[in-house]
């Protein structure tokens, strides 16, 4: 069991430190990098410090994991289900995902994903959040009249096309990115977007883009 707040030493770190450390050697690295003695020596403390935070690796593993869905699956079950007038207002809010890494940490999605390749644990937990996400994205067609089996595919493709992407490292300009857009939304809906919902859409994006 950890320490209680009052009986922590004064540290010159947090939990939150040693599980942004983790998550940095994590995406840059790998899990075989995340180990305790080097995030400690990158932290500047000393490693029994760990220990007033987490009661093992395994301990510091699980919040890695659950960072990840907190920003990589709640994010698009949030968007799915969130009302809007037509499907294709509601994909486009869906594409806010793709748009935004504060949304979707790709980096990060696939290091855990990477990790599923050796840990049995994580690979269950990776597939279970992935059909979560395909669930959502189903719902979300579902609501605007599909059926259960259109639903599910076109939810299949436009979650694999995009998880698909960022395997490929494609890096698009955003410019040629909003060009496409148009059309992507009439492929995953079959329906023209309106004028409004994409001009809406762009607004959001360049607010966001660099």
């Amino acid at each position: 069991m950890t320490a209680r707040a009052q009986d922590l030493p004064q540290t010159r770190v947090s939990r939150d430190d040693w599980v942004q450390a983790a998550l940095g050697a994590l995406v840059d690295a790998g899990i075989g990098r995340v180990k305790v003695a080097v995030l400690a020596e990158e932290l500047g403390v000393a490693r029994s410090s760990f220990y007033w935070y987490f009661t093992g690796r395994d301990d510091l593993e699980a919040a890695l994991l659950d960072v990840w869905e907190a920003r990589n699956l709640a994010p698009i079950i949030d968007r799915a289900a969130r009302p809007a007038p037509t499907v294709t207002a509601a994909v486009l809010g869906l594409f806010e995902c793709w748009a935004d890494p504060d949304l979707f940490d790709h980096r990060l999605e696939f290091a855990v994903r990477e990790w599923a390749r050796r840990d049995d644990a994580v690979r269950g937990r990776l597939e279970r959040a992935d059909a979560r996400r395909i669930e959502a994205i189903a719902e979300l067609h579902r609501r605007y009249g599909d059926t259960d089996d259109v639903a599910t595919v076109r939810a299949r493709v436009q979650y694999h096309s995009q998880i698909g992407m960022y395997a490929l490292g494609v890096d698009e300009p955003v410019d040629e990115r909003l060009r496409m857009v148009s059309t992507y939304v009439r492929i995953f809906t079959g329906v023209a977007a309106k004028r409004a919902e994409l001009a809406a859409f762009e607004r959001w994006v360049r607010e966001r883009s660099p």
